[in-house]
């Protein structure tokens, strides 16, 4: 049995060490965009904030514990660009190299991240506005707020979760993504 989870970050990577569990024959390939396999996207925030220091922190897993720990397969800056239903076969691009290679599979999951939703709002395209899904946007926000200032010291990190949650606004749309997504 072989299986492509597209997508890694949080359900893919959760869906692949399932399905290891569930079966150890299985051949599991995990495809991924971005150059991370699995990271604690909860504490963005944190990290942003200058609770958690490290970017290295955030990062729970790569292609080597997926590889040597559960025997699961990862190509990270890879992204399907064709899906074959009927041959059960996927065309995937590697992003830095433009070079396309055709898998395939006995069983396909698709778990690739969303896009944010951007409500039509005056001003939601202004440089002060972020969107924070993975660790690259929380990088930028970082390196604009933190770097440029030198960094902060103990007592201003203690203080900047508060002190931006003042200053920041939480947009919410009328309708629920799900009710939308219905149709």
């Amino acid at each position: 049995m072989k299986i492509i989870i597209v997508g890694a970050v949080a359900g893919g990577a959760s869906c692949a060490a399932r399905l290891r569990r569930l079966d150890e024959t299985a051949e599991i390939l995990m495809v991924e965009r971005g150059p991370y396999v699995f990271s604690a996207n909860c504490g963005l925030p944190y990290h942003i904030g200058g609770v958690i220091e490290k970017e290295s922190s955030l990062l729970v897993a790569n292609e080597n514990t997926f590889r040597n720990q559960v025997v699961i397969k990862v190509r990270t800056r890879c992204e399907v660009i064709g899906i074959a239903p009927e041959m059960k076969t996927v065309r995937l691009r590697d992003v830095a190299t433009g070079e396309v290679t055709t898998e395939s599979h006995n069983k396909l999951v698709l778990s690739p991240s969303a896009s944010t939703i951007r409500p039509p709002q005056p001003g939601i395209d202004l440089l002060g506005i972020f969107e924070v899904r993975m660790v690259p946007d929380a990088r930028v926000i970082h390196d604009r707020f933190l770097r440029r200032r030198g960094g902060l010291d103990r007592r201003q990190r203690e203080d900047a979760p508060a002190a931006w949650q003042r200053r920041s606004t939480c947009t919410r749309t009328r309708t629920p993504v799900t009710t939308r997504a219905r149709g």
